[in-house]
């Protein structure tokens, strides 16, 4: 039995939680990978899995040796990589994963930079509001605000994230601006939405911070779609400066929040960050990528 390939197969169906996505993902067919996994059973002697027709899940003793085995077989693969990529041209996969809005404001014309210069190097992009596992999706590069970065991945501030209120000019017309942060339930608010609800509205103001009660008029998860319904004069909304500043400054949305700050959550430190891990980083790839984000975000 080839132990390393079996066990290589074990991981990624505990990670994909199905045999046959991850025959799709590798390119082998479901009977093989069952086969590797359940020789690999066998030779340890214990149960790896719980299979049904309807799931497939890990038992205690198949979590145990899957924590043990991941990283040391995510090791010996990157030695692997990192030999090959010695004596070559930057080339393969990178896989990244971003807060949509962030992809349509400023990843989407530097990757497009990127590609032209590197063009043996193929990048997919997952523009998602999910949080995703890094090691278990294969993430090699990951843009999220966070208020608590993982200590076990590289996490580099690229934003202050510094939020507002905004509405478009035709609405601050008709509306005028919000002198106080209770002004706010005047008006028609778009929120956004997370599959727990929407996010909470903080307010800054006279020296404390207090929580902000809002109705909302419409809720979404893109901010992207957000701000495109604020420039269309439908509401009021609370975005991160980075989703907005390029419409601030071509006089389509304005600030309403008049002498107060606002946030979504009660702090000013609230940062976005490129997050990735420092072992997959060594590849030529990845470094080259790196390199070139840092600087482009300058």
């Amino acid at each position: 039995m080839d132990k390393l390939t079996a066990t290589k197969y074990f991981i990624r169906v505990a990670d994909t939680g199905s045999f046959s996505k991850t025959a799709k993902e590798l390119g082998v067919p479901v009977s093989t990978i069952s086969r590797r996994v359940k020789d690999l059973e066998n030779h340890l002697g214990i149960d790896l899995l719980k299979r049904s027709t309807r799931y497939l899940s890990l038992t205690e003793l198949g979590r145990s040796y899957y924590d043990h085995v991941k990283q040391a077989v995510r090791d010996f693969e990157m030695a692997d990589l990192l030999l090959q990529e010695a004596s070559s041209e930057p080339s393969g996969k990178i896989k990244i994963s971003a807060l949509p809005s962030y992809a349509d404001q400023h990843l989407y014309p530097i990757l497009e930079k990127f590609r032209r210069l590197y063009p043996n190097i193929m990048i997919e992009l997952l523009a998602t509001d999910t949080l995703q596992d890094l090691m278990k999706d294969n993430i090699d590069f990951a843009i999220r605000p966070t208020n608590n970065p993982p200590e076990n991945l590289v996490a580099k501030v690229i934003d202050e994230h510094r939020m507002a209120v905004v509405a478009s000019p035709k609405y601050v017309e008709e509306y005028g601006l919000l002198k106080t942060p209770t002004d706010i339930l005047k008006h028609k608010t778009i929120c956004y939405g997370t599959p727990n609800g929407q996010l909470s509205w903080y307010a800054y103001y006279k020296k404390s911070w207090e929580k902000i009660e809002t109705s909302p008029y419409f809720l979404c998860s893109d901010t992207s779609k957000i701000l495109d319904i604020v420039i269309e004069g439908e509401g009021i909304a609370l975005l991160p400066e980075w989703t907005y500043l390029e419409s601030l400054k071509d006089g389509l949305v304005e600030k309403v929040n008049d002498g107060w700050e606002a946030s979504f959550r009660d702090s000013f430190d609230h940062k976005l960050f490129l997050i990735y891990d420092k072992k997959t980083s060594q590849l030529k790839r990845n470094q080259t990528f790196l390199k070139f984000f840092l600087e482009e975000i300058k």
